[in-house]
């Protein structure tokens, strides 16, 4: 073999083109929502049509360091917004096990803190519970979505959007009872989510950060209802789907709120693991902060893992409708076509979560709060220098030139 032929083959494999996730469309099984997301994209956004008119679904997708991220909130044009949204990331840990892990926020919930330990205590089962209200928050005037950016800071590239709603229409209603018993009415300023995504060698990290709006009226259905001195806490459902076995751990142990005993488990953070790899880290934060008039106060963050005896189903009625939006456009198989062992719809049933968990705010009194709390994926590989499919023909040639090499020297 000449010199000129083995530089030629050099050039082939070098600029072979690089292997990429393909373009999908995402259908929603009802056949009336038809979008496609641009898996291929480094990140973009845009939205879904939903079967309501004037209601979407808008989007963020990022596809970097072979993990993806997929957000979904939801939102109406013409007529209030119902607020609920969705974060999923996509990702490989050890033996390339596919791993997706999906979070949604459920129920805002309005506590009194009787035996002062910062967590809502509740069983459902029982009837007892320091549930005061449950805050349903299921529509707002307007939103205002902030598309997504990159930015370098320092060596780490950042990807950075937002969702927010304003002039909130809210229902404070009887936990206890059924959800049709609304104690009042009340407006709450904004809630605000935004979102800054990074990956470190191979850690990735979304930094959140909640902006709850601070509740501007109250208008009771009878009677005289009262903030005061009364905490606020974020029940959060998460969903898990894996290739191989996966567990929930809190405070080191394991976990299942299916299964727990105890309605509150006092924890700092949450942990799924595959087998014994840990994959992926709730990080509730240290502190919060409330501003009150012209002050701005901080407080210690109290968060709890959270058994299924301490939500009533009844508070789920409300989400099953929007949920479903959500449902009909997460198809594994269709955002993630290269993932081998996993596929399908999720399901965002709170009741089937392996982890639910309450970030939880003492200090409330309806004022405006603002929180960060980090979810952090642990991935087995970030990109190699070449692709991986480039190894083994760099390996042929290199072995292909040696024997060039050791032929010419011999022949001498």
């Amino acid at each position: 073999m000449t010199r000129k032929c083995v530089f030629i083959l050099i050039l082939l494999v070098l600029f072979f083109p690089y292997v990429r996730f393909n373009s999908v469309e995402v259908k929603a099984t009802n056949s009336y929502s038809v979008q496609t997301i641009d898996t291929n994209a480094e990140y973009t956004n845009g939205s879904i049509p939903t079967p309501i008119e004037g209601m979407g679904i808008w989007y963020v997708w990022i596809n970097v360091s072979k993990t993806q991220i997929v957000y979904y909130s939801l939102f109406r044009d013409g007529a209030n917004s119902p607020i609920v949204n969705f974060l999923g990331q996509h990702f490989q840990v050890e033996n390339d096990t596919e791993v997706f892990v999906g979070n949604t926020l459920t129920l805002i919930e309005v506590y009194n803190d009787t035996n002062e330990d910062g967590i809502p205590q509740a069983n459902f089962t029982s009837g007892e519970t320091e549930i005061a209200y449950y805050l349903l928050v299921n529509c707002s005037i307007g939103y205002e979505a902030t598309p997504i950016q990159k930015s370098l800071e320092g060596e780490i590239q950042h990807y950075t959007w937002g969702f927010k709603y304003y002039t909130i229409d809210g229902f404070l209603v009887n936990c206890l009872e059924q959800l049709g018993n609304l104690e009042a009415r009340v407006t709450i300023d904004h809630l605000g989510f935004d979102y800054d995504f990074y990956v470190i060698e191979n850690v990735s990290y979304i930094k959140t950060s909640f902006d709850i709006g601070r509740i501007t009226e109250i208008q009771p259905e009878w009677g005289e209802v009262s903030l005061d001195g009364l905490g606020l806490s974020l029940l959060f459902s998460t969903i898990t789907i894996s290739a191989k076995p996966y567990t929930a751990h809190v405070n080191g142990e394991l976990y299942n709120s299916t299964t727990a005993a105890n309605p509150a488990t006092s924890t700092s953070s949450g942990q799924i693991a595959v087998e014994s790899i840990k994959a992926y880290e709730f990080l509730f934060g240290e502190t919060y902060n409330l501003t009150r008039g012209e002050s701005v106060e901080t407080h210690e963050v109290k968060s709890e893992a959270a058994a299924t005896t301490s939500v009533t189903q009844d508070a789920q009625s409300d989400l099953n409708w929007t949920l479903k939006y959500f449902e009909d456009n997460l198809n594994i198989s269709d955002l993630f076509p290269v993932a081998s062992g996993i596929g399908g719809k999720v399901n965002l049933d709170c009741n089937l979560s392996a982890l639910l968990y309450r970030i939880c705010y003492p200090v409330w009194d309806g004022q405006m709060i603002q929180h960060d709390p980090t979810y952090v994926a642990y991935l087995y590989t970030a990109i190699p220098e070449f692709p991986s499919f480039l190894i083994l023909p760099l390996f042929m040639i290199a072995t292909l030139l040696a024997v060039i090499v050791y032929r010419r020297k011999h022949s001498m």
